[in-house]
C-alpha cells in the first residue's frame, strides 16, 4: 500500500481515506458497571485474527487509523483490529486488565467459529499496557491462541520512571514542560502505587513490564517463549535540544527497551527484537514500519 499510494493522484488518495474512514466502527462495553468505548475494522472475508492497538494518553481511538496504516494493510489479510479507549494509566490495573478481558470476549463471541489468532500492541503508555497484559495472560496461561506482543517506545520500569520523574522536577531547563511532566507522573505513581518504590516495592514490581532492580526481571520472565518486539527511537540528542539539556538517557524510554531486550536474550528469548529508528519522529507512531510489522504478525500467525 505504501509503495501504491506514492502513484495515485491526490483525488484518489482522498477518496481512499475517506472510504478507510467509513470502515472504522464503534463498539461498547461495560466493566464493573462503567461503560468502556472502542473502535474496529473487518475485513469481509474468513477472520484470521485479531490486533489489540493500545493508544497513548490523550489519543482517540479514532485517531489511531489516521496516525498508522497498519490496521488496513492487516484487513486485506483477514484481521480484524481494535482500538479500546483507555482511562489514563501508565501500566496495567486490574481495571484496564478487566476492559481488555472484556474487549477479548466481545471478539471471541463475535469470531467464535474462526478462533482467531490474537496480537496485542500499542505506543507509550498503550505500549507497557500491552506488555503488562501480555505477562498476565502468560502468567496465568489463560489465552491459548495468544501469538505475540508489539510495543513502540513504552515506559516498562515503574521505579527507574519515578526516579526519572524525581530528575526532572529537578533539571534547570528552559522549558517548562519537563518539570510539568516529572510532577505529573511523579504525583501520578505516588497515587496509584500507594507511595514511593521504597515504601511500596511490592505494587512498583507487581504493575512493571519490566524491572531491572530484580535478578529474574519481574514480570518479563513470562515473556521467555513468546514473540516479542519493542520499537524506538533513542534520539536524545533531540529531547535534549527540543526540551531540556540536562536530560540523561535514563530519562527516555528506549533505557528500558535496551535492558529488556538483553533480558530476554539471556532467558533464551530468540523471538524478540529490538527495533531502533533515526529520522521517523521521537515517540510517535512512526518509529513502527507497519509494512513489516504486518508481515512480521502474518509470520508468528502461521
Amino acid at each position: 500500500m505504501k509503495h501504491l499510494k506514492t502513484l495515485l493522484p491526490l483525488s484518489l488518495l482522498t477518496f481512499l481515506n475517506v472510504t478507510f474512514g467509513q470502515m472504522v466502527k464503534s463498539g461498547n462495553g461495560k466493566v464493573n458497571d462503567e461503560t468502556f468505548s472502542y473502535s474496529y475494522i473487518e475485513p469481509t472475508q474468513e477472520i484470521k485474527g485479531v490486533l489489540i492497538l493500545l493508544p497513548g494518553w490523550g489519543e482517540s481511538t479514532q485517531s489511531i487509523y489516521e496516525k498508522t496504516k497498519l490496521p488496513y494493510l492487516l484487513l486485506e489479510k483477514g484481521f480484524v483490529t481494535v482500538v479500546p479507549q483507555l482511562h489514563q494509566t501508565l501500566f496495567a490495573d486490574d481495571y484496564t486488565i478487566s476492559e481488555l478481558n472484556a474487549v477479548i470476549k466481545i471478539q471471541t463471541e463475535r469470531y467464535k467459529s474462526n478462533h482467531p489468532n490474537l496480537i496485542i500492541g500499542g505506543l507509550s503508555a498503550g505500549g507497557a499496557i500491552a506488555i503488562d497484559y501480555a505477562e498476565h495472560i502468560l502468567s496465568a496461561d489463560s489465552i491459548q491462541n495468544f501469538k505475540g506482543v508489539f510495543a513502540i517506545d513504552p515506559p516498562l520500569d515503574l521505579v527507574r520512571i519515578y526516579r526519572s520523574a524525581k530528575n526532572k522536577i529537578n533539571y534547570r531547563c528552559k522549558s517548562r514542560l519537563i518539570k510539568k511532566e516529572g510532577s505529573f507522573i511523579k504525583k501520578n505513581l505516588l497515587g496509584s502505587l500507594n507511595g514511593t518504590p521504597q515504601e511500596s516495592h511490592d505494587k512498583y514490581l507487581k504493575y512493571s513490564g519490566y524491572s531491572a532492580d530484580v535478578p529474574d526481571g519481574g514480570n518479563a520472565k513470562f515473556l521467555k517463549n513468546i514473540p516479542v518486539r519493542l520499537y524506538s527511537e533513542p534520539d536524545l540528542d533531540f529531547v535534549r535540544k527540543t526540551y531540556c539539556d540536562e536530560l540523561q538517557y535514563e530519562d527516555i524510554n528506549a533505557f528500558d527497551l535496551e535492558k529488556l531486550d538483553k533480558f530476554l536474550g539471556s532467558i533464551g528469548n530468540n523471538k524478540a527484537e529490538y527495533i531502533t529508528t533515526k529520522g521517523k519522529g521521537f515517540h510517535s507512531w512512526n518509529i513502527l514500519d507497519p509494512t513489516d510489522c504486518a508481515d512480521w504478525m502474518l509470520k508468528i500467525c502461521n
